[in-house]
């Protein structure tokens, strides 16, 4: 068990490590020569780095103020963070012990199915690893509550259910994306589901006058500078950590803050957040421009016609501005979902989520705004922000023992999938009788 515990928690865990491995073999398959081979994996794992970076300095930077709001208003709050909770999930060695089974027997069945199954929109490997394996703790901590499973069950189900979301669903954003991503890479980050979502509200509140896409929008001269989304960032970021630090309160983040005044610190963990961005943006463009040459070999030889499923931030650069409107929609549901548990006194507080409102915003964003253009990005955001948020108060009671820990997964097809698959396994399990 040892050995699988390092090969899982320090090898196929790391995405560094893991997708260095993939662009190795998927070089040395081609027959590259060595400088190209170093080229192509020492880009890689730079890349990767560098994303992993930006996304850190996002996550630290909003993290301490949202957990000061929760203190603040006396609440039993929950933040969905992903790289958090699975943090708590490591502390009980049973359950992560059947998330380390889960994840590894999930990705071999998965590869399988992505063999034997037919038609080219089944063609992807879902390489976002590090998701995978909290997916896979998800699953550890969900399923003994929901089925009153022993181990055996959990590992068992949890194996299945896995291996078929990361085989089928990839294939919704290849299909959706086709048109702009040349069928080069899809999406593999827990909101591939959400992104028919998306697209359908970008239809419904948008428009298809390429005038309205938010990425070529005439805007006036003085405006032109926010097509940057450096620059909108500059100034949206400020605006909303100095709203989340009104409702703490000046003392409250004083005790964060130091002896800098607790205004200037908020604007200053604005600024910490846009660099953050574009610190990931930088290491996207040199992974992306890495990994998916080298993953052809891979999938030449053992999955013809397979292309990679990778994280949220490969999509970014398909419509910047697009994404950027669905991070402000997904900003202002995230927060209105805040205020109406507390107003409506909610059993769970639901904080806004930095992975919700930024990555997936994003994400829905770009759908959004491919869909019906500005308005669309903004709408699609909004509402997907509003739902993941709320799912939180449902899916919450039902992680056991992480359950009480002010921690739990996010992303929008935990509410659009899991949630719904949860429910349903418990109303099959009473109606057995078990």
């Amino acid at each position: 068990m040892k050995a699988i515990n390092f090969i899982v928690f320090q090898i196929l865990s790391n995405q560094t490590i893991f997708l260095g491995i993939i662009a190795l073999l998927g070089l040395l398959i081609q027959r590259k020569k060595l400088p190209q081979v170093i080229d192509g994996v020492v880009k890689t794992v730079i890349g990767i780095t560098i994303l992993g970076a930006g996304a850190g300095i996002l996550i630290n930077s909003l993290s301490p103020v949202v957990q000061k709001l929760n203190s603040a208003l006396h609440v039993k709050g929950v933040l969905p963070t992903n790289d958090a909770v699975f943090g708590v999930v490591l502390r009980f060695d049973s359950i992560a012990r059947n998330a380390v089974m889960i994840f590894l027997l999930a990705f071999f069945v998965h590869l399988l199915l992505v063999r034997l199954t037919p038609g080219r929109d089944f063609k992807n490997v879902y390489l976002t690893a590090h998701l995978m394996l909290y997916h896979a703790a998800f699953m550890a901590v969900t399923l003994p509550i929901v089925l009153h499973a022993n181990n055996l069950w959990t590992v068992i189900v949890g194996t299945l259910l896995n291996a078929l979301y990361y085989t089928y669903s990839p294939a919704i954003t290849r299909k959706l994306a086709r048109a702009w991503t040349k069928d080069m890479i899809t999406l593999g980050f827990m909101d591939q589901v959400g992104s028919v979502l998306a697209h359908f509200i970008g239809k419904w509140f948008g428009s298809s006058d390429p005038n309205q896409d938010a990425d070529h929008m005439k805007l006036p001269k003085w405006a032109s500078m926010f097509r940057d989304s450096t620059i909108v960032l500059f100034f949206l970021m400020p605006l909303i950590f100095v709203s989340i630090g009104l409702a703490v309160g000046g003392k409250g983040i004083g005790q964060l803050a130091g002896s800098t005044n607790w205004v200037i610190w908020l604007i200053l963990q604005g600024f910490q957040f846009t660099a953050g961005i574009v610190i990931l943006l930088s290491g996207v463009r040199m992974f992306i421009g890495s990994i998916v040459p080298a993953f052809k070999g891979i999938s030449d030889k053992f999955l013809p016609g397979s292309v990679p499923a990778l994280d949220a931030p490969t999509f970014f650069p398909y419509s910047p501005m697009g994404g950027m409107f669905g991070f402000l929609g997904s900003t202002i549901g995230a927060i209105a979902v805040t205020f109406l548990t507390i107003a409506f006194k909610s059993p769970v507080i639901v904080f806004p989520s930095p992975i919700i409102m930024y990555f997936d915003g994003n994400v829905m964003g770009v759908f959004g705004n491919k869909a019906g253009g500005w308005r669309g990005a903004l709408f699609a955001g909004l509402f997907t922000g509003m739902i993941s948020s709320a799912a939180v108060i449902l899916f919450y009671p039902l992680t056991g023992a992480v359950y009480g820990s002010g921690l739990t997964w996010s992303n929008i097809d935990y509410a659009l999938v899991w949630t719904p698959i949860m429910y349903l396994l418990k109303l099959v399990r009473v109606l057995l009788g078990f």
